[in-house]
């Protein structure tokens, strides 16, 4: 130990510096004490960040690359035909690829994803069917069918939320849901059902297999999905 003032070393036990009488300060059981930090700790995250950076530069390049193609395929169609012909189903579909790579890079939470694929593909559908000017499939088919889907993903969304840590649970409500949408899916497309129902019979009876195999071997499970 020394001297806080002029730096003579000390004996141990000194109360005074021998030299300019300086007190020595008590330092026993100042590691016991708690301190308050004059800044707040702040945990960045690296990774993340850097993450963040490389799916904004993937995403800014594809979009970029499609922006060059619907310039190109719009100029072609202009000066070949005078108008849009097969560009009017190209530059919809280069749009909706964007938006599903926006959805499937960004960070938002799963309900606004939804939302925005079923919007996406809502305006696509139409696009796509209004090209004759008149609208047929769009309305009784890809519409209700994207519908089934976004509503049976939304209620999937709040299940994860409240599961997302138990991987075999989520597994036996995705496989329940996947039959519950062919049923619907058969039931918009023919407005009957038939191989709908042997399609999720199956999946029904695993998904309840699952359910009574969680049960019983819970514990089990968890030690070996956790590892």
């Amino acid at each position: 130990m020394y001297c806080i003032k002029c730096g003579v070393e000390l004996e141990d036990g000194a109360q005074r510096c021998p030299l300019c009488e300086t007190p020595v300060p008590e330092l026993e059981g100042l590691e016991d004490k708690e301190f308050v930090k004059e800044y707040p700790t702040i945990n960045i995250n690296l990774y993340e960040m850097k993450m963040k950076k490389v799916k904004k530069a993937v995403f800014l390049s594809f979009f970029t690359i499609s922006i060059i193609s619907i310039l190109e395929v719009l100029f072609q169609n202009l000066i070949m035909y005078g108008k849009l012909e097969w560009g009017y189903y190209a530059i919809p579909s280069i749009l909706i690829f964007d938006l599903g790579l926006f959805v499937f890079l960004d960070s938002y939470r799963m309900r606004t994803n939804l939302f925005l694929l079923l919007s996406g593909f809502i305006a696509y559908f139409l696009l796509l069917d209004f090209g004759d000017e008149k609208l047929t499939w769009s309305l009784r088919l890809g519409i209700p069918i994207v519908l089934a889907l976004y509503l049976i993903s939304l209620i999937f969304s709040y299940v994860w939320d409240k599961h997302k840590s138990d991987r075999l649970k989520m597994l036996n409500f995705f496989i329940f849901f996947v039959g519950i949408f062919l049923l619907i899916l058969e039931l918009i497309i023919s407005k009957k059902m038939t191989w709908s129902i042997f399609s999720s019979i199956p999946l029904f009876i695993l998904s309840i297999m699952l359910r009574y195999a969680y049960k019983s071997y819970k514990e089990e499970f968890k030690r070996r999905l956790h590892r």
